[in-house]
């Protein structure tokens, strides 16, 4: 029977709120200690295992008597209720707002923003690509992208697009082209580029693209390494047998040899030009092993002529509904906050970056580049003496604004990475703002605000527009799909963080070097 103090100290607890209880916060573990990561002031504090246990109910149960049960004395309770409560007086956790609305620009606001400079616009080239990379999302069969077309954006359109930009552009502009494959419609992209710097002659102009590297000539890689500033991103899944099996031709022939091919080009290109950058993306398909990572890190080591400074960043497939088959896997339903309750199913390439940031010298090579960002948003936290009143739309930008996609037909989507999603605006009449607030503040906001209010995890959170829209709006169960995978792995790098913190402490200091982007 728990004494009547213990009794009294819970119902003060009970006190604090009366439902919902799992939005306050998350108790997790590294390999030595336990920690309570507090929602509404970002503070972390170390636990010990009764205290542990007690936030841990209080989190997972609307039943606070439940923690009479808990397998430990009254004087073990009553000691841990007491830090508690005290922490509670003096730092203010488990205080969180119940919050019932975002914090968005008004409607009034939007044109001054998005008009006061747009940071980024992405010209979709072409639709065509040289590729048929198994995964790809623009295939048939993949429901909720566009397919592969013969579509190239021409001139004119390309020319109204970039003459809009020059009256809505800061002091700096990423002009930033997509394909398909970009460099099947490289002469208009030399042709925009330099019709870029005649008419934005006082804008620092930055130019980059992706490229599957099968198209790079050393005429390509010349002229890019004329410009002022130029970064690529390489699309290069490995070693032979591995870029040969997905990343295939149109007649399904390999693509490796012109691919190292085309990256050997810029590198040699690229050298001693200290505003040109290279990095490469990986995409790693399932089943996933830390094998088969280890086998790509391997794959990159061994390329003596890549410079340490490339970035090499692994990215999982983008599920959709591909033709799972070919490539060698059974997909299954599954049941998203089941499956997700495993980190080392949820974040693979996290647990094998971990894993050898642990056994390296220091956050070095493609250990470091998969793991940072989101390292970087546990090390960069907003940490207040009192809880935030207020939450932001995740990671969510400004449609318009951080960056504008154009389509080959001249419209307007928030980035590339949205094929199917409603416009915000086209080359005529330039960005739609009454578009822009209904379809990615208002619709957001209402169907994201029940969800988001309750989630331990909503200062953390990295998710955007990009994965929960479809061509009519925002889809409620895409969106929930990726918010258990985002808790999932928020988690995760909860525990790696201070994992690292209690090993290791000066690799943290690598963190306030870098800047989260």
């Amino acid at each position: 029977m728990a004494s009547s103090s213990v009794k009294k100290k819970i119902s003060i607890l009970g006190n604090l709120h009366k439902s919902n209880w799992g939005r306050l916060g998350t108790v997790f573990e590294t390999e030595n200690n336990r920690y309570f990561y507090d929602t509404g002031t970002g503070k972390v504090f170390l636990c010990d295992v009764v205290e542990s246990a007690i936030l841990e109910r209080l989190l997972t149960s609307s039943d606070l008597a439940g923690i009479i049960q808990l397998d430990f004395t009254d004087t073990e309770l009553e000691n841990a209720l007491n830090t508690i409560l005290a922490l509670v007086e003096q730092e203010k956790i488990l205080q969180a707002p119940s919050f019932q609305e975002f914090i968005t620009p008004k409607k009034s606001e939007l044109l001054g923003i998005i008009s006061g400079g747009i940071e980024q616009v992405i010209l979709e080239l072409t639709e065509k690509c040289n590729l048929r990379c198994k995964y790809c999302i623009y295939q048939e069969e993949n429901i909720g992208y566009r397919n592969f077309s013969k579509k190239d954006v021409d001139w004119e359109t390309a020319k109204k697009a970039l003459d809009y930009i020059s009256q809505n552009v800061g002091e700096s502009l990423a002009l930033t082209f997509y394909g398909g494959e970009p460099l099947i419609n490289f002469e208009l992209m030399r042709q925009c580029i330099e019709y870029s710097k005649t008419i934005m002659s006082d804008v620092n102009i930055s130019v980059s693209f992706t490229t599957n590297l099968t198209l790079v000539t050393d005429e390509i890689a010349d002229y890019l390494s004329s410009l002022d500033k130029c970064s690529v991103l390489c699309s290069l899944d490995g070693p032979e047998k591995i870029q040969d099996y997905y990343r295939v031709t149109v007649d399904g022939s390999g693509s490796f040899s012109r691919a190292i091919k085309g990256l050997r080009r810029l590198v040699e290109a690229f050298q001693d030009k200290p505003n040109h950058s290279l990095g490469i993306n990986s995409v790693v398909c399932p089943p996933y092993s830390l094998g088969k990572i280890d086998e790509l890190n391997a794959f990159f080591k061994s390329l003596e002529w890549l410079p340490p400074e490339v970035n090499i960043n692994c990215s999982y497939v983008d599920q959709g509904s591909i033709d799972w088959e070919q490539m060698g896997v059974v997909k299954q339903e599954i049941d998203f906050e089941e499956f997700y309750a495993s980190e080392e199913v949820s974040d693979p390439l996290g647990v094998w970056a971990f894993a050898t940031i642990d056994n390296d010298d220091g956050i070095t090579g493609m250990a470091r580049d998969i793991s940072q960002t989101k390292l970087l948003r546990i090390h960069n936290r907003v940490i207040t003496d009192e809880p935030l009143l207020g939450i932001h739309m995740n990671g969510c930008c400004i449609p318009g604004q951080r960056r504008l996609y154009v389509t080959t037909e001249g419209k307007f989507k928030v980035c590339e990475r949205m094929s199917n999603s409603p416009y915000i605006g086209d080359i005529e009449h330039g960005i739609d703002i009454e578009a822009v607030y209904r379809s990615y503040f208002e619709e957001y906001s209402n169907k994201s605000i029940k969800h988001c209010s309750n989630c331990w995890a909503v200062r953390l959170c990295g998710i955007c527009f990009a994965p929960c829209y479809q061509d009519n709006g925002l889809d409620e169960n895409k969106k929930m799909a990726t918010c258990y995978a985002e808790k999932a792995i928020t988690k995760f790098y909860l525990q790696r963080y201070h994992q690292l913190i209690e090993d290791t402490p000066e690799k943290i200091q690598y963190f306030n070097e870098l800047i989260i982007s």
